[in-house]
């Protein structure tokens, strides 16, 4: 049984997508760790893109060999595709799973218990008081539980974060400051379920195309040890010297 032309140029176009998607992750994410002030990279968010970076480079190699392997019908480097499809599958659904679980009410009851042991938020570290104020910007809201309480008894302790810039919110008036009056927590929640909602379906998605790449390797495989000897089906050096004996044997016979 021959090759079928129509798996292995599917299968050539589906890992030249997939290194192209590699190399254009790989770069983006160590342009961004070159430029941390421009894409305002905390500390928080590093290990997510270390993390993106070990994706974008894993898809550069499995694409390299899916391409090799499907251009030159070559089992071994289809096996090693397959094979690299399978470990990034289950950890794409792991990693869905994890989406899922961070929806559940024990996680967000988690979050909560963090959030109420850090004590007065101007008592923290300053890493962490940016990433609270950058969170306070952003949903108009302060604190966590008590609004404005939770950065301490003292109105001087609140940042700028807090001052109410936008009238049309709930606001407070404190010591002659307007300060946002509704408390973070419910927002940080919301933007959590929005990220593991988007986790998940890329997750979900990521899987999805690594069952492809696995059924059209495993598809151009079994076609490959059933079809007639090519560059991937060699004869082996004992069959090479079985053939070359054979051959003596009955030109002089």
């Amino acid at each position: 049984m021959a090759v079928n032309k129509v798996v292995k140029y599917l299968l050539f176009t589906f890992n030249l997508l997939f290194f192209i998607s590699g190399a254009v992750i790989l770069g983006v994410s160590v342009h961004a760790i070159s430029n941390r002030a421009q894409y305002q990279l905390n500390d928080e968010l590093m290990p997510a893109v270390h993390l993106t970076i070990c994706v974008g480079t894993i898809s550069l190699v499995l694409g390299f060999l899916g391409c090799c392997g499907a251009i030159r019908e070559n089992r071994c480097l289809l096996a090693l595709f397959f094979v690299g499809q399978l470990l990034m599958l289950l950890m794409a659904l792991a990693v869905g799973a994890l989406g899922a679980m961070a929806q559940t009410d024990e996680a967000r009851g988690a979050v909560e218990a963090h959030f109420e042991t850090l004590g007065p938020l101007s008592e923290v570290p300053e890493e962490v008081q940016e990433s609270i104020q950058e969170l306070e910007k952003a949903g108009k809201c302060c604190g966590f539980f008590k609004g404005h309480e939770d950065w301490g008894n003292s109105s001087l302790a609140v940042p700028d974060s807090c001052n109410c810039t936008d009238t049309s919110r709930n606001c407070t008036a404190v010591d002659g400051r307007d300060l946002y009056a509704t408390p973070c927590l419910s927002y940080l929640l919301q933007w959590l379920g929005h990220v593991s909602d988007t986790l998940m379906a890329t997750a979900f998605t990521f899987a999805g195309l690594m069952v492809l790449g696995m059924a059209f390797s495993m598809a151009m495989i079994c076609q490959i040890s059933a079809g007639p000897p090519g560059i991937s089906n060699a004869f082996t050096p004992e069959d090479n010297i079985n053939n070359i004996f054979n051959w003596f044997v009955l030109v002089y016979s």
